[in-house]
């Protein structure tokens, strides 16, 4: 600065210093001096530090400054207030700053948003936001799904202050951390054990079951275990054979040796009967194929083989020796069985084949001359044999011929259209008997011939009756009541055709009805009677009197409306049920009751009284169904007397033929419920919604704006209790139902409430308690059918019949006098705790089974409560006119959906609204290049080969943002290289590699030093690699800055900072790609601007890099040739790994190339056993008692059962040992072959490889000086001379006492010695240490007396311990 102003500012501050109340003046005059930024400053900042010492030093700084004298704040609203050392501006509303000069925002603009809270501050205001909303002016709402807080692969949506988990089946809880346990229900079944598994459950099923519930009983039967023929009987964990006689064992395995207790006698040989080789011809052996000649013990008893009865077909038996003679009826053949030998009997009388007696379980062959058995499979000596008179063919004309017992019947063909039948016994007379027949109402005719005369049958259908089928049987009952008739019980009557006949009483008829429950016939009294009815749909019949009651049902259901034919009637005491119709086969369903251990049922006089359709009251009373028959009858027969409607009284109401309406054709429950026909009338069993006598479409509630019904509660439903409802809607939050009870207050005591929240239904009790959370979203624009049912306190939420446990609420109860308010609350009314007002469609809102009803319907057999007050609510389910506001844009359709609408978009557009534009689709890129639709634009993406050919680009400052990351696709085997190099000014930007891993260098004017930043992971390995740089926090001045590889962080900047990469918009700023650099790029990205490899100057969007000049890149990624000079040896496969190679080996060989022969043995594969390297495999050879590819496997050498005589055998090393039992023995241990065996019991030697001798132990010579031995069991006994004993005889009883003698005396005087010897040596060194105590110590007393010298010479030297100076 120049000397004047210098000079002029320092008098100026001297005079101010003087005053001392201006010192504030001279710190604000300071300010605006320094901020001046002239020359020479720090000249003036020590001129001046010079006199502000000189001030304190002058002064004792006892006088407070008033440091608003001098005006300090702005005029004209600001006011100054002085502090100790200092000041203090209040500023005016709307400005700020510490002189109040500043305008600010504060809170009379109200700026926090979102409910926040403003709080005026001195330089402003200060917004403290409300739960879930951040921001300086709580403009952002906090986005809680951050933390991840639902598990287990739950999706979260973010709600305000709020989340809601949307949870995978199989988890709920508010975080989705509880796992549903799928066993609660206990599916498992048969005691098997059910594991928990995520979202489903498995059984461990118990030994003899199987399926997903252990609910299938194996059939053990299936692998047919029995043998021999036997039966197999299944069980539960296992099954059972029934053995034929001869058998047995657990699969009858064992053949019994029925010969073994030699049962034949007199020299008869047994032959067993089982025994197959005892049977010369291939026949199938049981019971009956054989025939028993002279039994018993000694075969002396002659068998009358007439006894079996064995002549078939009437023919008479006469018994014969050993035989018998059948005498055979007419039609039937048959021979003479008796005892003559083959040769003997004639040729034409033959017995059939001869051989041995045979017994149920075992064989006698009697010995004894011209005795044998027969075998049944010879032919027609039991007059089995029916002659076949159908041999000779005497059907003529095509009929084919029935044989029969001494006859037989010829059926004949059945006529061509026009012609004339055949007839006749053999089929050779034309049939005119039908020729101008009176057969009527669609009769068939049947032509007959008897005694040569010709005439016809008529062939009534159901429903006619007589001679020509001319009387109608069918009548119909459409009012109850009944026709009462008497039938005399004698009087039966047999009709002509086709009806069955029996002698005991009876009811026949065909009827149709469509109701469950009715009684059809009924005869007798009060005591006794015999009815018959409908009940359930199936049918009941009942002979009740005092002594017996019989009872027959069939299930049915025979109330479907067609026709069926029933049978009923008693028989010989048995009551016996034929129905014909659907569901049963040509012959019928027939129940029977044979009444047992009953007396034969008896009818009574009062049978003579029938009851058709129905009884007098106390009758009918008697019966299950208690209803009389509507419906149709005909074909009616009581005791086989025909019944016919033209004869019953006249006077009791019924309708000939049969009238019906087929109520139920055309549907008239349009398709929204089941159509009962009840005969007379129809009913329409509706599903929900729709409701009425038509099932008409229910009631939908329209909600509008502020909507509501509510409704009084007339009986209580307890604290179990469920609402049910049909809901379409989409807007995501509302009430739905709740209840509330009169108090003191207008608007009542909320208890329960169903509300949405989020889009999904949240239920609450009293107004503190936590409300719980339904896990489906159901605020999709579709009609559902939702249920909450309450047990208590346990909630359960149905929807779409998946039942789901969402909690438990505080117990409450539903009263009488309580009100339930449906889609919202009255207006004034606060709804907004529980969504506010609902808007959707609700539809058949139930309360148990309660309607809640806003049109006020009703039908006589359903509860329903009828609404008492409402507002707002269109019926039907109505949508708003979504698309009035034409909200489509370019061009699209609009169509509406349930208060939503959708746009059909043209090809180019896309979006809610087509508001955006898609590129992609006319194909914008050349040379193969990826097309990708951007919001604004759309960029072509290649990957491109470098080779040390860098290419440029420039921004043009084109850029909306800053670049505060850069993002990377590359692959290169490239130790060092530099990838993206820019700078501008003092700014640089370098990205390269270094030792393999990624290096960053950043210089922006924001830092004060180079960023610099080195990754860990390696990059170079010739894979595509993904790297981005980017600032930790782009939305700030400066950062430390993040290295990413591949999706996880490689390495961070930690402290150093750095700002973002502003500089590179700057026009003439030139961005340089792959300098130095030999690899393959893909999508490069800066601040997520792509780097074309091709320039596209036709792109929209406004933010682009644009190539510098035309350098030629080569597109595509492509490396060297590295497999084609075939680089792999031994057959190895060649990859190519970018610019290197990698050999893939067969087996058996390893390298770099392949080229070693792999050493399969090197793992020492072989357990116990050598290993042999072969290529590619090894081979074990294994050490002796090991077997096994690896020699893992010891051998079982007690597989063959070696031990004898019950021995047990235990399994060891390359031997086993035999555990003999009482009486055997072998040798301790004995090596045969590879096999060491050894034999032991209690230490027992036993001898030979089996155990099976036992040892001499007298063959050594065991017994010395002279002793005989001898031989016992497991041991020996030595018998010694005189003078010897012991076991062996070893011991010499003389010198034994000899020795006694002398050692009497030499052993205590050795001891007494050894006393004397110890106590001499203790004395000894007790004194030779009290010695060197007293010598070569230093006395005092003993110097005073020795005088001044002290000869050491004679001193002992004293041991360590004793050394004190």
């Amino acid at each position: 600065m120049s000397n004047k102003i210098f000079l002029s500012l320092n008098r100026e501050l001297n005079i101010l210093l003087v005053n001392k109340s201006s010192f504030s003046y001279v710190q604000v005059e300071l300010k605006l001096f320094i901020n001046e930024q002239h020359d020479d400053y720090f000249l003036f900042i020590m001129h001046f530090y010079l006199i502000f010492q000189s001030l304190f030093i002058t002064y004792n700084c006892t006088e407070e400054v008033d440091d608003c004298l001098s005006n300090p704040c702005s005029e004209p609203h600001s006011l100054c207030v002085d502090q100790l050392h200092g000041y203090f501006c209040r500023c005016p509303a709307g400005y700020g700053g510490q002189e109040c000069n500043t305008r600010v925002t504060d809170c009379i603009d109200k700026p926090c948003m979102n409910n926040g809270t403003c709080v005026l501050q001195p330089n402003g205001f200060e917004c403290h936001c409300a739960p879930g909303f951040k921001g300086m002016t709580c403009e952002e709402d906090v986005n809680e799904c951050l933390s991840e807080p639902c598990q287990n692969g739950a999706i979260c949506i973010d709600g305000v202050a709020e989340y809601h988990c949307f949870c995978v089946p199989g988890f709920q809880g508010h975080n989705c951390e509880i796992d549903i346990n799928e066993c609660a229900s206990q599916p498992c079944e048969n005691n098997a054990t059910c594991i928990n598994e995520k979202d489903h459950y498995e059984c461990e099923c118990m030994v003899g079951f199987t399926g997903k519930n252990c609910e299938v009983d194996i059939a053990e039967c299936a692998s047919d275990p029995c043998q021999h023929g036997a039966t197999c009987l299944e069980e539960v964990k296992g099954y059972m054979c029934l053995c034929w006689p001869g058998y047995e064992g657990p699969n009858c395995e064992v053949d019994i040796d029925e010969c073994a207790k030699q049962p034949c006698q007199n020299g008869g040989k047994c032959l067993e009967r089982s025994d197959p080789s005892h049977w010369e011809l291939d026949w199938e052996l049981s019971f009956t194929d054989v025939f028993l000649c002279f039994p018993g013990e000694n075969c002396s008893i002659n068998i009358n083989e007439c006894e079996s009865e064995p002549c078939q077909n009437g023919g008479s038996c006469e018994d014969e020796v050993n035989g018998y003679t059948c005498v055979c009826p007419v039609g039937f053949l048959g021979k003479v069985l008796n005892d003559k030998s083959t040769r003997d009997a004639p040729q034409d009388n033959l017995p059939g084949t001869y051989g041995p007696c045979i017994e149920l379980s075992y064989v006698d062959v009697c010995q004894r001359a011209s005795v044998c058995f027969y075998l049944s499979f010879s032919t027609g000596e039991l007059c089995e044999l029916n002659i076949d008179e159908c041999e000779s063919q005497p059907c003529q004309n095509g009929g084919w011929c029935e044989d029969g017992r001494a006859s037989y019947i010829c059926h004949c063909p059945e006529a061509p259209p026009g012609q004339l039948p055949w007839g006749g016994d053999d089929c050779e007379v034309k049939l005119y008997g039908c020729v101008g027949h009176e057969c009527q109402n669609g009769a068939s005719c049947l032509p007959t011939l008897q005694d040569g005369r010709h005439s016809y049958t008529c062939l009534c259908p159901y429903g006619f009756y007589d001679e020509q089928c001319s009387t109608r049987t069918t009548f119909s009952l459409s009012t109850p009541g009944f026709i009462h008739i008497q039938v005399p019980l004698k009087e039966k009557v047999r009709r002509e055709v086709e009806h069955r006949v029996h002698h005991g009483l009876g009811l026949q008829l065909r009827f149709r009805t469509t109701l469950p429950s009715m009684l059809i016939f009924y005869r007798g009294d009060l005591d006794t009677y015999f009815l018959l009815e409908i009940v359930n749909g199936g049918l009941h019949a009942t002979a009740f009197s005092e002594e017996s009651e019989l009872d027959v049902t069939f299930p049915g259901p025979v109330n479907d409306g067609d026709w069926r034919n029933v049978h009923v009637f008693l028989d010989n005491g048995v009551l016996f049920l034929l129905l014909k119709g659907p569901n049963c086969d040509k012959d019928g369903c027939t129940v029977t009751d044979v009444g047992d251990g009953e007396p034969p049922f008896q009818p009574s006089t009062a049978f003579i009284n029938v009851y058709i359709g129905g009884a007098p009251k106390e009758l009918l009373e008697l019966s299950l169904s208690r209803a009389g028959f509507l419906g149709c009858i005909e074909d009616l027969i009581i005791d086989s007397k025909p019944i016919l409607p033209q004869a019953l009284p006249e006077e009791q109401y019924f309708e000939l033929g049969c009238s019906k309406t087929e109520w139920c054709k055309p549907d008239p429950c349009n398709g929204h419920g089941h159509c009962v026909d009840l005969w007379t009338d129809y009913q329409c069993d509706c599903t929900r919604p729709f409701h009425g006598d038509s099932c008409s479409e229910g009631k939908n509630i329209h909600e509008e704006t502020v909507s509501f019904s509510s409704y009084d509660i007339k009986d209580s439903h307890g604290s179990n209790f469920s609402v049910s409802f049909f809901l379409k809607s989409v807007k995501p939050d509302g009430l739905i139902f709740q209840l509330r009870r009169p108090s003191a207050g207008d608007e009542g005591e909320v208890y329960f409430s169903i509300y949405l929240r989020t889009g999904r239904v949240f239920v609450s009790s009293l107004p503190d308690s936590f409300p719980l959370t339904a896990p489906v979203f159901v605020t999709n624009g579709q009609k559902q059918f939702l249920s909450v049912e309450v047990k208590h306190t346990s909630v359960i939420f149905d929807h779409a019949g998946l039942n789901f446990g969402i909690g438990e609420i505080p117990e409450v109860t539903v009263l009488g006098g309580d009100k339930a308010y449906v889609g919202g609350l009255p207006e004034g009314w606060d709804s907004d705790r529980w969504g506010g007002h609902f808007k959707g469609c609700l539809q058949d809102v139930r309360l148990d089974s309660a309607h809640l009803d806003p049109t006020g319907w009703s039908r006589s057999d359903e509860i329903v409560y009828v609404s008492n007050e409402s507002g707002n609510w269109t019926e039907g389910c109505i949508s708003d006119d979504t698309c009035k506001t034409q909200p489509c844009q370019n061009g699209g359709e609009c169509s509406i959906t349930f208060n939503d609408f959708i746009c059909s978009c043209q090809e180019e557009y896309t979006g809610k609204t087509c508001q955006t534009r898609v590129w992609c689709v006319s194909n914008p890129c050349i040379h193969g290049g990826v097309c990708v639709d951007l919001p604004d634009g759309y960029e072509c993406l290649h990957n491109a080969t470098f080779q040390g050919n860098p290419v440029q680009y420039s921004a043009g400052g084109s850029l909306a943002e800053p670049v505060s990351n850069i993002y990377m696709e590359l692959r290169t085997r490239s130790e060092n290289a530099v990838l993206l190099r820019a700078s501008w000014g003092s700014n640089l930007l370098m990205v390269g590699i270094l030792d393999f891993s990624v290096w960053v260098e950043i210089q922006t004017d924001s830092s004060m030093k180079a960023l610099t930043l080195k990754g860990i992971r390696p990059v170079a390995d010739g894979r595509w690699q993904r790297i981005n740089i980017s600032m930790a926090d782009w939305r700030r001045k400066a950062s430390p800055w993040i290295i990413t590889l591949n999706g996880v962080t490689d390495v961070t900047s930690k402290q150093d900072r750095a700002g973002s990469l502003s500089f590179l918009n700057k026009k003439g700023a030139m961005l340089t790609v792959a300098d130095s650099f030999t690899g393959c790029l893909g999508a490069v990205r800066l601040g997520g601007v792509y780097l074309p490899f091709v320039d596209d100057h036709k792109a929209p969007q406004p933010s682009q890099f644009h190539l510098l000049g035309k350098p030629k890149v080569h597109l595509g990624c492509s490396s060297a040739p590295v497999c084609e000079s075939g680089p792999c040896l031994n057959g190895a496969t060649c990859e190519d790994l970018f610019n290197k190679f990698g050999c893939v080996c067969d087996t058996g060989w390893e390298g770099e190339r392949c080229e070693m022969d792999t050493d399969d043995c090197a793992s020492q594969p072989c357990v116990y056993g050598s290993c042999k390297d072969y290529l590619g495999s090894f081979e074990c050879h294994c050490d002796p008692g090991y077997a096994g590819t690896l020699c893992d496997e010891d051998i079982d050498e007690c597989e063959l059962s070696p031990c004898e005589h019950g021995g047990t055998c235990l399994d060891g090393v390359n031997m086993y040992t035999c555990l003999c039992p009482k009486d055997y023995s072998g040798p301790r241990t004995l090596s045969l072959g590879n096999y060491r065996v050894t034999c032991l019991l209690h230490d027992i030697m036993f001898s030979s490889f089996r155990c099976e001798t036992e040892i001499d132990e007298c063959n050594s010579n065991p017994c010395q000086n002279g002793g005989s031995c001898l031989d016992r069991f497991n041991m020996f006994v030595c018998e010694c001379p005189p003078g010897y004993s012991g076991p062996v005889c070893d011991v010499n009883v003389c010198l034994f006492y000899l020795y006694f003698s002398w050692l009497m005396v030499v052993i205590p005087l050795l001891c007494l010695c050894v006393v004397v010897l110890i106590i001499g040596l203790t004395f000894m060194l007790l004194t030779a240490r009290k010695k060197r105590q007293s010598e070569g110590a230093y006395s005092p007393s003993a110097q005073e007396l020795a005088g001044a010298r002290l000869e050491m010479d004679s001193m002992l030297k004293v041991p360590p311990e004793e050394r004190l100076i």
